[in-house]
């Protein structure tokens, strides 16, 4: 690999440090959504549509459970999705960079001739690889999911879903490790960007409520993630395309500010 942008073995390493943590992530989506689907026969007629205010039922996909689609859209699409996917980019991105810098690995790899920049790519690319992974166990397991559930939305819709939030979970993965690169600090590195997933999230769901910081929703990824509905409307293009451009810029943040820091550990 002397010759690729990102150092091989490095990559190696790092997806097989995290295979183990990212199967079990796969197969905890799988489970959950296939006991979510199982049970919409059972209470999804008596439910319907919850009468919430409106900000709240934005921050659960709208809340209309007497449907599939809009229970399958609130109980996996609003909440349970983007918070394991969010929260596997920066586990990994962060453990596997801060981490290692830390615990000293990082210096002792540095210590023969790999490229910093290279080093950080093949990180971020790991982290993609656990991020597509935990969205293709999420895939199966919204197909097995709304089979149990009586069936009535097209595969294309799933994977539309599936697809945006492989996009969300990258860019959060992408703002762990420009974290990462920049501080050093694990903690640092994972806790500013759950704060700001915690933060974006309310912001996606309360801002629209008030005119005069309606604007702020297009702060959030959320708003990228799941405005246009795919699990409704199919892919939309130009919202996973801001959201590649933001991870894009963040990984290269992580390059840079890795680059020119001391290291810790």
């Amino acid at each position: 690999g002397g010759l690729a942008p990102v150092s091989i073995p490095t990559f190696k390493m790092a997806v097989r440090l995290r295979l183990i943590s990212t199967a079990l992530a796969m197969a905890g989506m799988f489970a959950a959504i296939l006991m979510v689907g199982a049970l919409f026969p059972a209470v999804g007629g008596s439910i319907g549509k919850l009468d919430l205010p409106k900000g709240v039922t934005d921050l659960l996909g709208g809340a209309d459970y007497g449907n599939l689609r809009g229970w399958m859209r609130s109980e996996i699409g609003a909440v349970y999705g983007p918070l394991v996917i969010a929260a596997t980019g920066i586990a990994a991105a962060s453990g596997s960079l801060a981490g290692e810098e830390e615990s000293g690995i990082l210096g002792v790899i540095l210590a023969h001739p790999v490229k910093r920049s290279r080093l950080v790519l093949a990180k971020g690319a790991a982290v993609a690889v656990d991020v597509l992974l935990v969205a293709l166990g999420t895939l199966v397991g919204l197909i097995a999911g709304v089979a149990a559930g009586g069936g009535g939305i097209a595969l294309g819709d799933l994977i539309a879903l599936c697809i945006h939030l492989a996009f969300f979970g990258l860019m959060f993965g992408a703002l762990a490790l420009a974290l990462a690169g920049m501080t050093g600090r694990k903690a640092i590195a994972s806790g500013a960007a759950a704060s700001f997933g915690v933060a974006a999230f309310l912001i996606n769901g309360f801002a629209p409520l008030v005119d005069q910081i309606d604007w702020l929703k297009y702060l959030s990824p959320f708003h990228y993630y799941s405005g246009h509905d795919p699990i409704s409307n199919g892919l939309d293009i130009p919202d996973l395309a801001v959201l590649a451009l933001v991870t894009i810029s963040l990984t290269l943040i992580a390059v840079l500010g890795f680059g020119r820091r001391d290291l810790h550990g």
